[in-house]
């Protein structure tokens, strides 16, 4: 299976507690990402330093990520989250997986 890669990063309407953003978007892969077809799994990351939130997403197929972006700004569970996101702020990066490493077991 091939494994697609999705990065976004993004800044958030101003005066918008951190904390409420954590919640409005974990809403958004509970009932949204998680029933889209394809999808695997998804990280939110926040850097303090710049104040931009990046989101890693990992997909089965370039095909179902895309579907899922379609939907995603024309289902009134994304709406919220939508209207959270500074739409000029946005950055999206796309890459196949081409490996996976990771801690070996002791």
């Amino acid at each position: 299976m091939e494994i697609i890669t999705e990065i976004v990063t993004m800044k958030i309407a101003d005066g918008m507690a951190k904390e409420e953003f954590i919640r409005i978007f974990n809403e958004l892969e509970n009932k949204f990402h998680s029933i889209q077809p394809g999808f695997v799994d998804s990280e939110l990351l926040h850097n303090e330093k710049t104040d931009e939130w990046i989101v890693i997403q990992h997909w089965d197929s370039l095909e179902n990520m895309q579907a899922a972006s379609k939907l995603m700004f024309n289902n009134p569970i994304t709406e919220t989250y939508v209207k959270t996101i500074d739409p000029s702020s946005v950055k999206m990066i796309i890459l196949p997986q081409l490996g996976v490493w990771g801690a070996k077991n002791k």
